[in-house]
């Protein structure tokens, strides 16, 4: 809970202390040399609700699956998730000129710990999370992006964020991600 307590203070504080243009994901300007918008683009976001709404899905997420982020295994994940989504949409999304939100990389750790049930024995919850997934994914591509959540965050949600982050969660859920013990028991649901 530490590490879900000192993302969320960080991002408020960067909100409230650092304009969002100079963290975003900001295509000319990473061309220009800003590397690191690649990473902080996915600690920018486009209002408060964006911000809070992101930080809530971090939460329930850390919720549900804190059984499998021990010690520093959910910074780790984070980083690379956010890596992930960045160098993603700087190569598969051209169009994209900005990014802003953690969605993607929540994305990602959500398949993340769906695989974690299927590797330590939930298996029924598990496979219906990923098809969950599956269909809120199909349900981005269909709306195309315009939901309710558009207009309360002020952008459109960008699908493949979504997309490259649930494939990230995939990949890294496939191998052993540790900085940890691992899980040695069946972990309970709380």
């Amino acid at each position: 809970m530490l590490w879900v307590i000192t993302l969320s203070l960080t991002s408020l504080l960067l909100f409230f202390t650092v304009p969002n243009l100079q963290l975003s994901f900001d295509r000319p300007l990473i061309a220009g040399g800003e590397g690191w918008r690649i990473i902080t683009g996915n600690l920018a976001h486009t209002n408060l609700w964006h911000l809070l709404l992101n930080l809530g899905g971090l939460a329930i997420l850390y919720s549900l699956f804190r059984d499998y982020l021990g010690g520093a295994r959910l910074p780790l994940l984070m980083l690379l998730l956010w890596l992930a989504v960045g160098l993603g949409i700087w190569w598969w999304c051209p169009q994209t000129q900005w990014y802003m939100g953690l969605s993607g990389s929540l994305h990602g750790l959500f398949v993340w710990g769906a695989m974690q049930d299927i590797r330590h024995g939930r298996r029924t919850s598990g496979w219906l999370l990923l098809a969950g997934m599956g269909l809120k994914l199909a349900m981005d591509f269909y709306n195309a992006g315009e939901s309710p959540i558009s207009t309360l965050i002020n952008a459109r949600v960008h699908i493949g964020s979504h997309l490259i982050g649930a494939g990230a969660g995939l990949l890294l859920g496939l191998h052993r991600v540790s900085l940890s013990e691992p899980v040695t028991h069946q972990p309970a649901r709380h």
